[in-house]
């Protein structure tokens, strides 16, 4: 409230000859450029200002004595607030300024001049900033002070090539006016220097045209349009120098301008990542492929306890190809890229998302495989896969909630690497154990006159059970599950993990479908259709009756058998690294019998067979050999029929169980009962 006996004083003699000279003071100059003293003095609001200043204007400023109000207001050092209340957020039906503009359009010059930065309003600016950032590329919240001093750092360390400066940030750059001109000079520096073809159009449209339409925004006086806009480049732009000072990183150290061309994939989204698999087929070539077998794998939802929703959401909703985010690099790929890169390779995963800390890999998020292409060539089906069909698998997991307790990128990557400790476990101390076990059993059964292939069997099934909390007590968080059914591990990972039930909330129908109904229904389905030997239509009526007759002959099932049902001999869960790793016991009586079976495939068919079961029957027609030898097809038969029971399924089962769990499948032999009588007692 102002008091009643407010005022301010008039304009001094000084001030008024220096405004009209030798000519007659005008007193209508004088009131209103005192009024809008006495407003401002009296700290009005600028809405409330405006109003009592444009009264007073009226009938007594015109086109004769605008500027001389112009120039006393500059004396009185008031112009800058006299022409912020022509700022859009004040003047809302643009009465001020229309009242200005219409003494003299040249007025639009002043009021650029002393409105359009000095006058802005910075909250309206700075809000303005705050949701262009949101709209950007960038994944964290972005200062525009500390995104200024950023570029001079850099500027002056890494991009000396790429970025040219007139405004030293390292001075301290406090005015809005240069903290944008030195945006807009960072970003033209980066544009210039990236390859056209390889950007998203819609970017690099943006990025050529922003700096008029901001300036527009400024003459048009509206702060929040114009913050906007430069919030939305300036999200795009720290994403940029901040991934291509990790890639320079994680490329060991390259030039900046050597890491340029891989900036499309900082940018690119699910839909454009499609068009960009040569650069990340270029980039996992730069990074190595011994670099990226020997980073240790966890499941991919273990990323919600490294990075914040924004960063995942970029991931699972945008699809996008290289994320950065404080220290971490995340580097995305699928099998198309993989093999493009490596020769056609197997990538071991459908969708790996490499995690590197400064530059170093640390670990791999993976998606499980239904049959792994780790160690052999990739199939033109999977290098065709549908990006679509990952994406939306992969996108079930932004529900996952973050851990309350700050992320702790190293005991992340201990974690994962006692995971992959677990794996050359399996192949020593495991195996070490399976065949002590065998030996021990197969002594006490001979001796009892009882020494049979069944019931050794079930004799190493027993002991391995009782050994396995021994096995597995030097990887600490795992959690071992013998001889117990899916749904049993299920539930007991559900209530000792409360934070994952967003993620298996949908195993409960999974586990009350049959198993003719989780093939049916399983996004590999004609994959494992295949594997299993079914050859009708998946989408004919009476299929799902058809399909549980067929498992029930071929693997001795009921055709009732449920998901839930199902067991494993061994279960490791890690709930930590999001990794699920089945085990089967497995007598080597079938390894021997494969390997005569391949002995007879390799006399017939010699160096023309490529070690492609599935195509067999192609290898011996192309080789004039008639037919598959009925030997050969019973041996195979026999062999697949174990393996795919096993291990396929119960792999198709548990991935979508534990979706974002990577899960693998281990078959590890003991010997056989003919091999074990050759052994003294």
């Amino acid at each position: 409230m102002i008091r009643d006996w407010f005022s301010v004083p008039r304009v001094s003699a000084e001030d008024r000859a220096a405004v009209f000279g030798a000519r007659t003071h005008d007193p209508r100059v004088e009131f209103v450029a005192l009024t809008v003293k006495y407003w401002m003095d009296a700290h009005a609001t600028r809405s409330m200002t405006r109003e009592r200043v444009l009264a007073a204007m009226t009938g007594r400023i015109t086109p004769d004595n605008v500027w001389d109000l112009v120039s006393m207001l500059a004396k009185l050092r008031l112009a800058e607030a006299f022409f912020d209340l022509a700022a859009s957020d004040v003047d809302s039906d643009g009465a001020f300024r229309h009242y200005l503009l219409g003494l003299d359009p040249a007025l639009l010059d002043a009021m650029r001049h002393y409105a359009a930065w000095n006058g802005i309003n910075p909250k309206l600016f700075l809000d303005g900033f705050a949701v262009g950032v949101g709209e950007s590329v960038a994944t964290v919240v972005v200062d525009l002070g500390k995104l200024v001093q950023l570029i001079g750092r850099l500027q002056q360390e890494q991009f000396t090539t790429l970025i040219v400066l007139t405004v030293d940030p390292r001075a301290g750059v406090q005015r809005l006016a240069d903290q944008a001109t030195v945006v807009r000079q960072a970003l033209a520096g980066i544009v210039a220097a990236l390859d056209p073809t390889t950007v998203p159009e819609r970017l690099l449209a943006l990025w050529r045209g922003w700096a008029a339409q901001f300036a527009r925004h400024l003459d048009d006086l509206d702060p929040f349009a114009a913050g906007r806009l430069l919030g939305r480049v300036a999200g795009d732009l720290y994403q940029v120098l901040t991934g291509l000072v990790h890639l320079a990183r994680l490329l060991g150290g390259v030039a900046v301008r050597a890491a340029v061309r891989y900036v499309p994939l900082l940018l690119a989204g699910a839909r454009e990542a499609r068009l960009l698999t040569a650069q990340t087929a270029a980039l996992l070539v730069a990074i190595g492929r011994a670099a990226i077998v020997a980073t240790p794998q966890v499941g991919l939802a273990m990323l919600r306890t490294l990075f914040p929703p924004k960063v995942l959401d970029a991931l699972f909703r945008q699809g996008r190809a290289l994320l950065v985010d404080a220290e971490l690099t995340l580097t995305v790929f699928n099998q198309a890229a993989h093999a493009e890169a490596f020769a056609g390779a197997g990538a071991g995963t459908r969708l790996g998302a490499l995690v590197s800390l400064d530059g170093r890999p640390v670990l791999m998020a993976s998606m499980s495989e239904t049959v792994s292409s780790a160690g052999r060539a990739a199939t033109r089906a999977e290098l065709t896969e549908a990006l679509d069909e990952i994406i939306k698998r992969v996108e079930d997991l932004r529900e996952l909630k973050p851990p309350k307790t700050p992320r702790d990128i190293r005991a992340a990557a201990v974690r994962a690497a006692i995971a992959r400790q677990l794996e050359q476990r399996l192949t020593t101390a495991f195996n070490s154990a399976l065949q002590t076990v065998a030996y021990e059993e197969f002594r006490a059964l001979r001796k009892a006159g009882q020494a049979q292939p069944w019931r050794l069997g079930q004799q190493v099934h027993r002991r391995m059970a009782a050994e396995v909390t021994q096995l597995v007590g030097r990887s600490p968080g795992l959690e071992p599950f013998a001889e117990k059914s899916l749904a049993t591990v299920v539930e007991a990972v559900r209530a000792a993990h409360p934070e994952l039930a967003p993620a298996l909330r949908g195993s409960e129908a999974v586990l009350r479908q049959t198993v003719a109904q989780m093939l049916l229904g399983h996004p590999d389905r004609d994959l494992l259709l295949r594997l299993v030997g079914f050859t009708g239509n998946p989408a004919a009526t009476g299929t799902e009756k058809a399909l549980a007759t067929h498992l029930a002959e071929r693997f001795r099932w009921k055709a009732s058998t449920t998901v839930g049902d199902l067991r494993s001999d061994l279960l490791l869960v890690d709930p930590e690294a999001a990794r699920v790793t089945n085990v089967d016991w497995t007598s080597s009586t079938k390894l021997e019998r494969f390997e005569k079976t391949w002995g007879t495939v390799a006399d017939d068919l010699g160096e023309t067979f490529d070690g492609r079961w599935e195509a067999i029957a192609e290898a011996y027609q192309r080789a004039a050999k008639g037919g598959v030898p009925a030997e050969v097809v019973a041996g195979l038969e026999e062999l697949t029929t174990h393996a795919v029971r096993e291990t396929v399924l119960r792999q198709a089962a548990l991935s979508q169980l534990f979706p974002g769990f990577f899960v693998t499948s281990h078959e590890m032999t003991y010997r056989g009962l003919q091999s074990l009588f050759e052994l003294p007692l």
